[in-house]
């Protein structure tokens, strides 16, 4: 072969580079569309944790300070705040858009959208329950009478 000659230089073709290029964009896609629904479900359950964690935080409280004291929730603003019977608050939650924890809605089956503990940790009524949604699903965390929570998936 001369060294001009064309037929002697080995490559790919622009097919060939078009199949590849095609089959890289649809495995790409694939993974983001993954990506973003374990990514919603991971925030989802990050969220419902948290509010666990503080559920267990107002016990506590509770149990420390010998007196009752309440999660009171403002379910459409999407915070809640842990407040002393003597009206302190000890700590606010924001679970907005702004939010690290950002839900889409939070909802507290309780009377007057607080759950109390009393001076020893008991929940003062018998059961109480708080959802937390997203577009990707809902999870509940459940309290009962002992003052003891848990997440589960409805």
């Amino acid at each position: 072969m001369r060294p001009g000659d064309l037929t002697s230089e080995r490559g790919f073709t622009i097919v060939e580079m078009l199949i590849v290029l095609t089959i890289l964009s649809l495995v790409s896609l694939i993974a983001n569309t993954s990506f973003r629904s374990f990514r919603e479900r991971a925030i989802l359950n990050r969220a419902a944790r948290v509010v666990a964690a503080d559920m267990a935080l107002t016990r506590s409280h509770a149990i420390r300070e010998r007196q009752n004291v309440s999660l009171v929730a403002d379910e459409a603003g999407r915070t809640y705040a842990i407040r002393t019977a003597n009206g302190d608050t000890l700590a606010v939650r924001i679970l907005d858009s702004s939010s690290d924890f950002a839900i889409d809605s939070l909802n507290v089956l309780a009377a007057g959208d607080s759950i109390t503990f009393n001076s020893r940790g008991l929940l003062l009524t018998s059961f109480a329950r708080v959802d937390v949604g997203r577009a990707s699903g809902d999870r509940q965390v459940q309290v009962n009478g002992l003052g003891r929570s848990r997440i589960i998936k409805p």
